[in-house]
C-alpha cells in the first residue's frame, strides 16, 4: 500500500513546479528610444571615413539601425567634413586627406547633439605578412607585424574571406519554354552557350569577421607581433579549390584597447555562472544635451593598413560539399529513359538510324557524349588503313539520353555568387 504512494506524490510535485513557473523579466533601466551605439572610426589616411550607428532595444526585440542623424567631422579649426547615411544607419564620407590636427565626431539624432572628445593621430604599422600553416586539424592563418619605433603596443584586427565554389555537375542543356497563346506551352532542350556554363559552375562565397580580434605587446620588450587569426578544418569548403584573406590592422590606444577588451568579455562569454559578469562599457562620446546618458562607443583617428593573401588548395585537402542529389532523379533513371527523350523533342529507343536522324534534337553536333554512333577514339578506335578510311566515313551522332542533375548539383548561385571579385587572380 505505501508503495502505491509513490506514483501519486511524483504527479503532485510535477503539478506543482508546472504552475509555480512565471515569465521572467529582467529589470533592466533601458530609454524607450534605447542607448546610441557608434560604430567606427575617423580615418586619418587616403580613404574614406566608415560610421555606423545603432540604438539598442529590448532583449526580445533587439537593436535598430539609427537613420536621418546628421553626422560630421570637425577639426581643431571648426572646419567640417560631412558623412552621408543610407537605410542601414551606415554614415559615410567622401574620400578624406585630412590635414594632421586633432578631430571629433559630432553627431545629432534624436533631436539631441553627441560630440567625442579631441582626438589625436594614432599611426598604424604595416602589415609584415600574412603566413599559414598546415596542422593536423586544418590549416592555422597568421599575421605579423613590428613598430620599430616601439609606439604601438595595441592592435585590432579584422578580416573578410573569399572562396571559389563550383558545382558538382556541369549544364550543357538546359530546359527552354516556348509560350505559345491558347496552347499549351513547348518545352524542349537546348545547349547552354559557354558563358551561361560558366555563371552556373564557378561562384563565389564571402564572409567578413564576426570576432573581436585584439593584441598587445605592452609586457614585451620589442613591439613585434604574430598573432593567430584562425583556424579553417580539415576539409572545409573554404580551402577546396582557392580561397584568399584580406586583414585589416588598426592601431589603438590604451582607452581605446580596454573597450574592445570589456567589449569582448560582455559578448563573447560563454554565459556560466563561473563568467566575468557584465561590465559597464566606457565611452569617449557624451550627449551635449545629458552628459549622464549612456552612449556606447569608443571612436579613435587613426587609419588601417591591410594586406591580402591566396591559398591554393592544400594537400590532402578533400571536397566535403554533396548536393542532395536523392531529391531529383540519378544518371541512371534518366540515361537512357525513352519517355524523357520523347517529352523534350528527343528520338525514341530503339530507332532506326534513318528514324533517329529525323528526329534529333536541335543541337545534334553537341551530342557526341551521349551519342550511340559517336566516333570511337583512342584505344578503342578501329584501326582502319588510311587509303580506305574514305570507306569508312564516321557515323553522324545523335542523342540517345540526358544527364538529369538537381539544382543544387548544377547551379552554384545556390550557394554564392557568379559575380566574379574583382582581386580575384583567374
Amino acid at each position: 500500500m505505501k508503495s502505491n504512494s509513490y506514483p501519486l506524490l511524483y504527479a503532485i510535485i510535477i503539478l506543482f513546479f508546472a504552475a509555480c513557473k512565471e515569465r521572467f523579466e529582467p529589470a533592466i533601466d533601458t530609454p524607450s528610444t534605447g542607448y546610441l551605439v557608434v560604430e567606427g572610426n575617423i580615418n586619418s589616411g587616403n580613404g574614406p571615413t566608415v560610421i555606423k550607428l545603432s540604438r539598442t532595444g529590448r532583449l526580445n526585440l533587439g537593436g535598430r539601425a539609427e537613420k536621418g542623424a546628421e553626422v560630421q567631422i570637425v577639426g581643431e579649426d571648426l572646419s567640417t567634413y560631412n558623412l552621408t547615411g543610407n537605410d542601414n544607419g551606415v554614415y559615410t564620407s567622401a574620400v578624406l586627406n585630412l590635414p594632421k590636427q586633432r578631430y571629433r565626431l559630432r553627431i545629432k539624432a534624436g533631436g539631441k547633439e553627441y560630440l567625442s572628445e579631441l582626438l589625436a593621430e594614432k599611426q598604424t604599422p604595416s602589415i609584415d605578412s600574412v603566413s599559414w600553416q598546415r596542422v593536423a586539424e586544418g590549416v592555422k592563418l597568421y599575421v605579423h607585424t613590428h613598430d620599430d619605433s616601439n609606439k604601438t603596443k595595441y592592435y585590432k584586427w579584422t578580416f573578410e574571406e573569399t572562396w571559389e565554389i563550383r558545382s558538382e555537375l556541369e549544364a550543357f542543356y538546359r530546359f527552354k519554354t516556348t509560350v505559345i497563346p491558347n496552347r499549351r506551352n513547348v518545352v524542349t532542350v537546348v545547349r547552354t552557350t559557354p558563358k551561361e556554363q560558366e555563371l552556373l559552375y564557378y561562384c563565389w562565397k564571402s564572409e567578413a569577421s564576426n570576432e573581436i580580434l585584439l593584441g598587445s605587446t605592452a609586457k614585451l620588450a620589442k613591439d613585434v607581433m604574430i598573432f593567430p587569426l584562425k583556424l579553417i578544418r580539415n576539409n572545409d569548403e573554404r580551402l577546396v579549390f582557392l580561397y584568399s584573406i584580406n586583414v585589416v590592422q588598426t592601431a589603438l590606444d590604451i582607452r581605446s584597447y580596454n573597450f574592445y577588451q570589456n567589449l569582448k568579455a560582455n559578448t563573447e562569454s560563454n554565459g556560466s555562472i563561473f563568467d566575468r559578469q557584465p561590465s559597464e562599457i566606457s565611452s569617449n562620446i557624451k550627449c551635449v544635451n545629458n552628459p549622464a546618458e549612456m552612449v556606447i562607443g569608443n571612436v579613435m583617428l587613426t587609419s588601417h593598413t591591410e594586406k591580402r593573401i591566396f591559398i591554393y588548395n592544400p594537400s590532402n585537402w578533400v571536397n566535403s560539399f554533396v548536393c542532395n542529389p536523392s531529391i531529383a532523379p540519378t544518371r541512371e533513371d534518366m540515361f537512357h529513359n525513352p519517355d524523357t527523350l520523347a517529352k523534350y523533342n528527343g528520338p525514341h529507343i530503339p530507332l532506326s538510324t534513318t528514324e533517329a536522324e529525323e528526329n534529333t534534337p536541335l543541337h545534334p553536333d553537341s551530342a557526341a557524349i551521349y551519342s550511340r554512333f559517336a566516333p570511337l577514339t583512342g584505344f578503342y578506335a578501329p584501326r582502319v588503313p588510311a587509303a580506305y578510311a574514305h570507306l569508312f566515313p564516321p557515323p553522324k551522332p545523335y542523342i540517345i539520353g540526358y544527364t538529369m542533375g538537381n539544382r543544387s548539383c548544377v547551379d552554384c548561385t545556390l550557394r554564392g555568387t557568379n559575380v566574379k571579385p574583382s582581386f580575384w587572380p583567374r
